[in-house]
């Protein structure tokens, strides 16, 4: 779990690491089965015969591994009121079997709503990479947090 922080805590250009992640081919398939069935995820000798190559992980996937990543290492149970949403979710690059993910999180934007000052938005950019520093996502969100006022 992350430490405590308020919206007033936030300030654009920080950064944050949130940690990493290895990527199994396990995994992947089982995801895909579930929720994303195409055969570059759920059969790694079909894949080789697609666009990717091999194996791949559903982007979906990727996005939830991100969100295990905050959750872990970022985000303040205590502070945190969820988000309004994301501006922007990218997977440039495939994650594949045995990838290692590293992430980090930078601030965009920090401000106190005016008509209501006990809740604050923070903006960010978080980015996660391959051990060969491909970026394999990037999302541009919001979170709502508390300020030391509304607490």
């Amino acid at each position: 779990m992350s430490l405590v922080r308020y919206a007033e805590d936030y300030f654009a250009g920080q950064k944050f690491k949130i940690g990493k992640r290895v990527v199994s081919e396990s995994e992947i398939i089982a995801f895909a089965k579930k929720y994303d069935p195409f055969p570059f995820h759920v059969d790694a000798q079909a894949a080789k015969e697609t666009v990717f190559g091999g194996l791949i992980s559903s982007g979906w996937m990727t996005a939830l591994i991100w969100l295990g990543m905050m959750h872990d290492s970022f985000l303040s149970y205590e502070t945190v009121l969820g988000s309004p949403g994301h501006e922007e979710l990218t997977w440039p690059n495939p994650v594949r079997p045995g990838d290692e993910l590293k992430g980090e999180a930078e601030i965009i934007e920090s401000r106190i709503s005016k008509s209501k000052p006990e809740l604050g938005f923070i903006r960010y950019k978080a980015t996660l990479k391959n051990q060969k520093n491909e970026t394999v996502f990037v999302t541009v969100s919001t979170l709502m947090v508390k300020t030391k006022q509304g607490s």
